[in-house]
């Protein structure tokens, strides 16, 4: 929990020291603090829950180089009315095995850093632009890390379909993002989330090697509502893991995957 703070706070400052000369002279960076809460299966195909709690940095910055918001940063390399080229980052929670029945005694699924380019094509925008739909294809290599070591766990592509609503400012209107997207990785990040080594083989979790494939469906949606200097942002994620390549693993007790939050920062003037 301290690392998850600790790297969105690296990040946030990263990329403060990387656009201060633009936020200055643009008026399109915004900063604060808040509390981000979360719920939802230790991983996908999980069949226990967490709810996560921790205060984070908020940040939001738009330039034609950079967009970032506390759930992302995005380098920008080309923009044009059609297609982008985006270099993207996320990140991951940890799982600690001793809290997980499946994996008890193997070892814990560490905190991920995940970057890689994106390719973003603008399919279809409404004439007053309040209404968008795009076709976003990140493809991440993934690093697992626990601050003393950062090694790559593999490749996750998740290419999506993208409904943005952006409607005219005003004290009741919400923006939100609506997204659909199958799922896929290659054997060395399936195996590392699903696979069972020798070593970790007891009468109920056979030996398990994963292959790279189709990693499931998901479908999400985050909102964004501004009072005054109050930012509240919902969010819900839920993935259906029906026929993923890794469906047979015995760390895979349920096919469905719920992830759901709330963010409330306050933006510092």
């Amino acid at each position: 929990m301290r690392y998850h703070f600790f790297m969105r706070t690296v990040i946030f400052s990263i990329f403060l020291l990387l656009s201060w000369t633009e936020a200055r002279a643009g008026q399109n960076f915004e900063w604060g603090a808040g509390l981000l809460s979360i719920y939802g299966n230790h991983y996908r195909g999980s069949d226990q829950t967490k709810s996560w709690v921790f205060p984070m940095p908020y940040f939001s910055y738009t330039s034609e180089r950079i967009e970032a918001e506390p759930s992302f940063v995005r380098g920008i390399f080309v923009h044009n009315e059609i297609f982008s080229l985006k270099l993207s980052l996320s990140l991951g929670l940890k799982v600690e095995s001793k809290e997980n029945r499946a994996r008890a005694g193997m070892p814990p699924l560490d905190y991920t850093v995940e970057a890689g380019p994106m390719l973003l094509f603008y399919l279809w925008r409404s004439k007053k632009r309040e209404l968008a739909i795009n076709l976003e294809i990140p493809v991440r290599e993934s690093f697992a890390t626990n601050l003393h070591y950062l090694r790559p766990v593999g490749i996750f592509a998740v290419p999506y379909i993208n409904v943005i609503h952006s409607p005219v400012p005003s004290r009741w209107n919400w923006i939100s993002e609506f997204s659909l997207c199958p799922m896929f990785a290659d054997q060395r990040f399936h195996q590392y989330f699903y696979g069972v080594d020798q070593a970790y083989v007891r009468p109920d979790r056979p030996f398990y090697h994963a292959r790279g494939g189709y990693s499931g469906f998901q479908t999400a949606i985050v909102m964004h509502k501004r009072i005054g200097n109050f930012v509240i942002i919902p969010f819900a994620r839920w993935d259906y893991l029906k026929n993923a390549v890794f469906e047979d693993s015995p760390l895979v007790k349920v096919k469905n995957y719920g992830l759901g939050g709330l963010g409330l920062f306050w933006l510092f003037q």
